[in-house]
């Protein structure tokens, strides 16, 4: 095999389990009707163009307590640094949990 392959828990797949899984896949996979999907909706409606992206550092503290802001409204991550964004740019008004 030309490289080792491992799942997530760390588990070494053979080229067995390989087969073995690409086998139940071909059985139980119709792509007759499989169709390209575009993507991602824009999350401005008047630009077509991909979002840009920001990476941006923090301390675990922030990010732990911007997750469970995140699961207490039912929101994503980006939801909530996008609108914390906004507000800083001085855009949108930000929402009150």
């Amino acid at each position: 095999m030309a490289g080792t392959v491992k799942t997530k828990s760390g588990r070494i797949l053979t080229e067995a389990d390989i087969e073995r899984n690409a086998a139940a896949v071909e059985q139980d996979v119709d792509i007759s009707a499989w169709a390209p999907h575009r993507g991602r909706p824009s999350l401005d409606a008047s630009d077509e163009a991909h979002a840009p992206r920001i990476a941006v550092r923090v301390p675990g503290d922030v990010h732990r307590r911007v997750i469970a802001r995140a699961t207490k409204e039912g929101r994503s991550l980006s939801e909530v640094v996008r609108e914390l964004l906004e507000g800083c740019a001085g855009g949108a008004a930000a929402r009150k949990p």
